[in-house]
């Protein structure tokens, strides 16, 4: 009787001819884990033929499938397992946890082995097996959150504001660039620099939509110009109006 399920066998030619036309033995060209390796990634042909079922296979869970694939004595008897144990198996993690258990049983890196028999394998059963789900979705990579900028000044009559960038604040880096101006000018131009882009924007002060950001620009030059020990009087302590 035929098997329910098809079983292989390798095609290899069992014996080669010496020059002098004896028969001789032919040594198997690959070891049988890298000869499952093979089978599995499709670089060896497999023929169909007749054969009787295994009757000592137990096809109840993943675990007894990985554990009769370790033991089977004939290759394509293996890989047919093990195509089992990646149905029968939750995940990729739990079928590679059981494969772990028997040192040596394909010859490879277990995950590498189940990559190459997902994307190679004919049976749509076996390729949308949660082992080779698994195997082959793509984890999406969180996006990270973008960094929001902040600069916290201290106005001139003492308090703490933040400033961000928008279309009339442009940021360098993560100040506002006219605090980078400010500092820039102290080497350029000296003191005279420094308090003259004080003076300006202490008098945008009253202006309702910039006063507390140009209260902060002229807090910060005033601090520069006292740095680099400008003698010049400080501004009066004012809050915007």
């Amino acid at each position: 009787m035929l098997c329910a399920t098809r079983c292989f066998s390798v095609r290899a030619s069992p014996h080669a001819v010496r020059h002098d036309g004896a028969r001789v033995a032919k040594r198997p060209l690959l070891s049988r884990p890298s000869t499952v390796v093979a089978v599995a990634a499709g670089l060896v042909t497999l023929a169909p033929t007749g054969c009787s079922p295994n009757e000592g296979t137990s096809e109840s869970g993943c675990a007894s499938a990985v554990q009769d694939a370790s033991v089977a004595i004939e290759v394509a008897e293996q890989v047919r397992l093990l195509d089992m144990a990646m149905v029968r198996c939750r995940s990729l993690q739990e079928l590679t946890a059981e494969m772990g258990k028997y040192p040596g049983i394909v010859g490879y890196d277990l995950t590498t082995f189940v990559e190459l028999r997902c994307s190679r394998v004919a049976d749509e059963s076996v390729r949308s097996s949660p082992a080779c789900l698994s195997s082959t979705a793509t984890t999406a990579v969180p996006t990270a959150a973008p960094v929001e900028l902040v600069f916290v000044g201290e106005t001139l009559d003492g308090r703490r504001v933040e400033i961000r960038p928008d279309a009339d604040t442009v940021f360098v880096g993560d100040v506002p660039q006219v605090v980078q101006q400010t500092v820039d000018i102290a080497i350029e131009a000296g003191c005279e620099g420094v308090i003259a882009q004080r003076d300006l924007w202490a008098s945008r002060i009253g202006e309702p939509a910039i006063g507390d950001e140009a209260s902060v620009y002229a807090h910060h030059a005033q601090n520069v110009a006292d740095y680099i020990d400008c003698a010049s009087p400080p501004l009066p302590t004012v809050a915007p109006g």
